[in-house]
């Protein structure tokens, strides 16, 4: 199964590639990852929420649908195998940023809101990359082929949860806690001893894919600790599913 993914950042990226590929695997699914969103190759690591809007809004549902599901990631002579669906990934952290609430009333003529529950939260965030994307003008197939996977409240969630041995609600985690929780967990990985606290989160990609390749393995943890991350999960696996059976028939 070929999976293309829109995503804020490298380091996003890399937890996508990392928690999911390892889930889907233990479900007895091949996938491969193709990055649309950021260019893994771009001077800059993170793109933020503006380039995925901008992603989805410059790829209209037919230039989506025939460009990534019909001819292929180029077209014309270099036409690779056309993709089973696109991941589109965004931090709810978002929510509550004047800028975006413009952004998103001016562009969709919708009124975010910044509820506190992490359930909706995602919802707001899958409210925002639907219009964005205008799943509402495309056929129920190629909406499935759609994976919305909203980050509660970061894929910083995604590796503290896969680093942790405790059961915990990580997506209750915010702000200055999620900051300190992740980069604990970081130094730790590196068998580095953690400082009380941290101003910001260390977005090295380096550093970043060597955590996830790291972790990879407990994509378990992500699932039963965030309850979004399983929910795309699941959706991811339906897609599989239904690309099995269809094969097969």
């Amino acid at each position: 199964m070929r999976i293309g993914v829109v995503c804020e950042g490298i380091t996003d990226l890399h937890a996508i590639t990392s928690f999911f590929g390892h889930s889907i695997s233990s479900a007895g699914f091949q996938i491969e990852f193709i990055p649309l969103q950021p260019d893994p190759d771009a001077t800059s690591s993170e793109g933020g929420w503006t380039k995925v809007l901008f992603w989805l809004m410059n790829h209209e549902p037919d230039n989506r649908v025939q460009q990534f599901f019909t001819e292929g990631l180029f077209g014309g002579e270099l036409a690779q195998d056309p993709l089973d669906g696109i991941l589109i990934q965004m931090d709810s952290d978002i929510l509550g940023h004047d800028s975006f609430g413009a952004y998103v009333k001016d562009k969709f003529g919708h009124n975010v809101v910044n509820p506190t529950a992490a359930k909706q939260r995602a919802e707001e965030v899958c409210h925002i990359l639907s219009q964005a994307a205008l799943l509402h003008q495309m056929t129920s197939t190629d909406v499935l082929r759609h994976v919305l996977a909203p980050a509660v409240e970061s894929t910083e969630t995604w590796c503290v949860a896969a680093f942790s041995r405790r059961p915990s609600e990580f997506e209750s985690l915010s702000g200055t806690n999620l900051v300190n929780e992740f980069m604990c967990a970081l130094e730790r990985s590196e068998s580095r001893v953690p400082k009380p606290s941290y101003a910001e989160v260390d977005k090295s990609k380096d550093r970043r894919s060597r955590f996830c390749k790291t972790h990879a393995s407990q994509s378990e943890r992500v699932i039963n600790g965030c309850p979004r991350f399983r929910e795309a999960h699941e959706r991811l696996h339906a897609l599989a599913n239904s690309i099995a059976v269809s094969g097969n028939d």
